[in-house]
């Protein structure tokens, strides 16, 4: 599997759960404490290994969900 195709996975996980949780991107980023701006480079490229185990914590989650279908 490409890098591409696992950034648009994380990526399609991350705006499900903020949905699922009914935040907004900009709700979301201030509720994690980064910038709206980070949030839209997550959704689009892929997170570093630590901002993913956050993300999966924050969502409580394990970080294989997103990689999951």
């Amino acid at each position: 599997m490409s890098d591409f195709t696992l950034g648009q996975k994380v990526g399609a996980k991350l705006k499900k759960l903020m949905k699922e949780n009914g935040l907004t991107q900009e709700e979301f980023a201030d509720r994690f404490g980064t910038s709206p701006r980070t949030v839209r480079r997550w959704i689009k490229d892929f997170p570093s290994l630590t901002a993913l185990e956050q993300l999966a914590g924050f969502f409580g989650v394990p970080v294989t969900d997103f990689f999951s279908e």
